[in-house]
């Protein structure tokens, strides 16, 4: 089917107001479920042709004739045994009803039933079908999880069981050199992180908006969310500190920047990090450099570079309840070195302070300089010469 047939399946009208708009989207949902459910068929006659043609792959085939991977494609095969299972909802399917992400619903749910639990779910036919055709997604997930608990054999914590051996985390450098995080956890652990991750952002969040926050409101939650999730995971706290390995040269180190012979690799190919961010982890974590001299021959392996202790955070967090320079809790905070401990600084407490990691980062590769009085006033000095202070805390340690 080309491109020019699928758009005489819609109307093709112009769209002078909502009512032509609303009119022109139902189209294209049957026209979507239609091309889901032709997909299924041909995913079925492929497995068909796979049983005489052992050289026939069908995952592949999918994936090569989409353009896609084969973890898409074997969402195919769970459409079709999803509609092979409960035959209405393939009707549904076919007849443009509803489209493929109700069937992919319904595939996960299934999954794990036993055939004896299948049959049950299968019963309820006409309802699923009836709802995926009518219903919004939380309320066809709502019923969904209604019919497989009345079809369960045991109360889900056999179910829980195999949910928690089947949770998984990966991670992953994109094309464009950001950091991906994708995980599968059991429900009751999902909702025990979400619940955290929650609070930490009404915490965190509730009086101010960060910078950079986008406004549309799903990009707004999301950004928050990895927000507080990258608050709670590297803030120095109660999660721990960042234990990182560098390979980097003795001089590109010492003088944190580039130089020709600059050695400096985390791990992260060929996008690697700014060598002000390494010296900024020296600053709250358990780093280990491999230390190299220009030539590549290793000077340091393995040495540590030493943090706040245990007493020093809690007097640090006496004198402060936040960040030094904003309202982030002292908890999401990183104790950093104002005179910088490879340049001579001491962690003691007179030299450290407590940064959110938006601080942290400016001061490190945004180019602030602080200077903390022996009162505590801070001194900030920005790129360009503009210059702010920041009085002491009110709360002294004893």
């Amino acid at each position: 089917m080309d491109v020019g047939t699928v758009r005489r399946l819609v109307s093709g009208a112009s769209l002078p107001d909502v009512a032509a708009c609303r009119a022109e989207l139902r189209a294209i949902r049957v026209v979507r479920g239609s091309l889901d459910s032709r997909e299924v068929e041909v995913a079925a006659r492929l497995d068909e042709l796979a049983a005489d043609e052992p050289s026939v792959f069908p995952e592949e085939e999918v994936a090569t004739a989409a353009k896609s991977s084969l973890l898409k494609a074997s969402r195919v095969r769970s459409r079709q045994r999803a509609a092979g299972d409960i035959p209405q909802l393939g009707d549904a399917l076919a007849n443009g009803e509803t489209t493929g992400d109700r069937l992919d619903l319904v595939a996960r749910a299934t999954h794990g039933l036993s055939p004896t639990e299948k049959a049950r779910v299968a019963a309820h036919g006409d309802e699923l079908a009836q709802g995926a055709a009518r219903l919004s997604d939380r309320e066809f997930r709502q019923l969904l999880e209604r019919v497989i608990r009345t079809c369960r054999d045991d109360d889900g914590l056999d179910r829980l069981a195999r949910q928690r051996a089947a949770s998984r985390l990966r991670w992953w450098n994109d094309v464009d050199g950001m950091w991906c995080l994708s995980g599968r956890f059991d429900p009751v652990t999902g909702a025990e992180m979400e619940s955290r991750i929650r609070a930490s952002i009404e915490r965190m969040f509730h009086d101010r908006t960060p910078e950079q926050c986008p406004s549309e409101p799903t990009e707004r939650h999301e950004f928050l969310a990895a927000q507080a999730l990258a608050a709670m995971c590297g803030g120095g706290g109660q999660f721990g500190v960042p234990d990182v390995t560098v390979l980097i040269d003795e001089r590109t180190l010492r003088e944190g920047r580039w130089h020709d012979g600059s050695i400096v690799d985390a791990g992260l190919g060929r996008f690697g990090l700014p060598i002000e961010t390494i010296r900024r982890w020296a600053c709250i974590g358990t780093v280990t450099p491999v230390v190299v001299s220009a030539d590549g021959v290793r000077l340091l392996l393995g040495r540590e570079t030493r943090l706040a202790n245990r007493a020093q955070r809690r007097a640090l967090r006496v004198l402060y309840r936040t960040c030094a320079l904003c309202d982030v809790p002292f908890e999401h905070t990183q104790i950093h070195h104002v005179s910088w401990f490879r340049l001579g600084g001491l962690t003691d407490i007179d030299n450290l302070l407590p940064m959110c990691a938006r601080h942290h980062h400016l001061v490190h590769e945004g180019g602030w300089t602080l200077h903390l009085d022996i009162d505590r006033t801070l001194t900030v000095t920005r790129p360009g010469g503009a210059i702010s202070t920041h009085g002491p805390p009110r709360v002294r340690a004893a």
